[in-house]
């Protein structure tokens, strides 16, 4: 006789499925919009499936001389931004967990205020620091700007990973002989890879996503990045549908492969690095 299935147990089921499929449809509605020709767009009751599968919208974006500077830009703004954050927030994590100094609980949390923060608030101030410091339309002025989203909640996240790891490895390191950067290089970083994995995930994501501080830090066609890009598809003639799903479903492939790569590692990162109070 088979064993009835517990309800509380369909019922998780049925959630995990409404969960994924929710999530799902807007990825793969673009999907579908993208591969129809122009004329089955805007048909009335939408068709799920296409009835004919074109790539003309891809071969639109592809050969777009402008879509590829911006892609260019956008893997330049994201890598310069993952790279900086991972750097910077390793060296600030690592100081706050294992050196106390006067103000330093008081300044951790300052560093998570500049992140909650909405970001309207700030994109004056920093257009106007920008623009005194003549970096307003420029590689360094974006990565700058992206960090401010990025570098709060990296240096948490590693804050309370660090704060987990046995402190007498460490210990047994110094005693050997080793200067503290030989510690935090040769023995703490090999440990943090799935933390790593996740802060380094989370900074691509963000910068690669950006739009408002990308929209507003640049001037014209040759810093915009991608995310910019996508909303020209706008314009007074209507929404260039075809066009815009096939560059969005583009625009997520590097991130897509980033998350595919990272992943393991992402979830052991996210589980252990938990802050705590």
């Amino acid at each position: 006789m088979k064993k009835r299935m517990h309800p509380a147990i369909i019922v998780k089921i049925l959630l995990i499925v409404g969960i994924c499929a929710f999530s799902l449809f807007p990825i793969l509605w673009c999907l579908s919009t993208s591969l129809k020709p122009e004329s089955q767009i805007y048909e009335v009751p939408p068709r799920w499936i296409p009835r004919e599968v074109t790539w003309v919208h891809y071969g639109q974006i592809l050969r777009d001389s402008n879509m590829l500077h911006y892609f260019k830009n956008t893997v330049i703004l994201a890598t310069g931004t993952t790279l900086i954050t991972m750097t910077v927030s390793v060296l600030a994590a690592y100081g706050f967990s294992r050196y106390k100094f006067t103000g330093s609980r008081c300044l951790i949390w300052t560093i998570l205020f500049a992140r909650v923060l909405p970001r309207v608030a700030v994109i004056i101030p920093y257009y106007i620091i920008l623009k005194e410091l003549k970096m307003i339309n420029t590689y360094p002025g974006l990565i700058l700007v992206y960090l401010t989203i990025c570098l709060p909640v990296a240096v948490w996240m590693l804050k309370g990973y660090f704060d987990n790891l046995p402190i007498e490895v460490e210990e047994a390191a110094v005693v050997d002989g080793c200067s503290p950067f030989r510690v935090l290089v040769e023995i703490v970083i090999p440990m943090c890879k799935p933390i790593l994995a996740t802060v380094a995930m989370n900074a691509f994501v963000l910068s690669w996503n950006e739009f408002l501080f990308a929209l507003t830090m640049t001037d014209g066609k040759a810093m915009r990045p991608i995310s910019v890009g996508l909303a020209f598809f706008i314009d007074e003639m209507g929404v260039h549908w075809g066009p815009l799903m096939a560059a969005s479903i583009l625009m997520s492939i590097p991130a897509v492969i980033f998350f595919s790569l990272a992943q393991n590692q992402m979830v052991r990162g996210l589980s252990a690095g938990a802050v705590k109070g």
